[in-house]
C-alpha cells in the first residue's frame, strides 16, 4: 500500500518514470489505492479551485433577512430599574446572611484556635 505523500507525488507528476508505471500496475490492482486516489483527487481539486465567490446580491439577501427577524423585547427603562433593584437588594440580603454566618460560627473557632498564628507562636 502506498502512502499518501507518494500519492500526492503522483497526482503532481513528480514520481520518476519506473515508479510511475508500478504505481499505475497498482492502482489497478487495488481498489483500495484507487479509492484513496479519488478522494485526494477531489481535495486537490477544492484546494485548487479556491473558496467559492458567493452570489452578487448575497449581502442584500442577508440584510434583508436580518430585518425580517422579530426584534427581542426590550424591558422599559422602569422596569428595567424596579427588576435591578430586587437584585441588588436580593445581594445585599444574601451578602448579611454570609457575614452573620462568618461572625456566629467561623470566628469563634478561628478566634479559639488560631491555625496561623501557633506556627509563629510556637505552640
Amino acid at each position: 500500500m502506498y502512502d499518501d505523500r507518494t500519492i500526492w507525488r503522483h497526482l503532481d507528476g513528480e514520481l520518476p518514470e519506473g515508479e510511475a508505471r508500478a504505481f499505475e500496475d497498482a492502482l489497478t490492482k487495488d481498489p483500495a489505492l484507487a479509492r484513496r486516489i479519488a478522494e485526494l483527487r477531489e481535495v486537490s481539486a477544492a484546494v485548487r479551485g479556491g473558496v467559492p465567490k458567493p452570489p452578487p446580491d448575497f449581502a442584500a439577501r442577508v440584510v434583508a433577512r436580518a430585518m425580517e427577524l422579530p426584534i427581542a423585547p426590550v424591558l422599559p427603562l422602569d422596569e428595567a430599574r424596579r427588576f435591578l433593584r430586587r437584585v441588588v437588594v436580593a445581594a445585599a440580603v444574601l451578602a448579611a446572611l454570609g457575614l452573620a454566618y462568618l461572625a456566629i460560627e467561623i470566628v469563634p473557632v478561628v478566634i479559639e484556635k488560631p491555625l496561623l498564628a501557633e506556627p509563629l507562636l510556637g505552640k
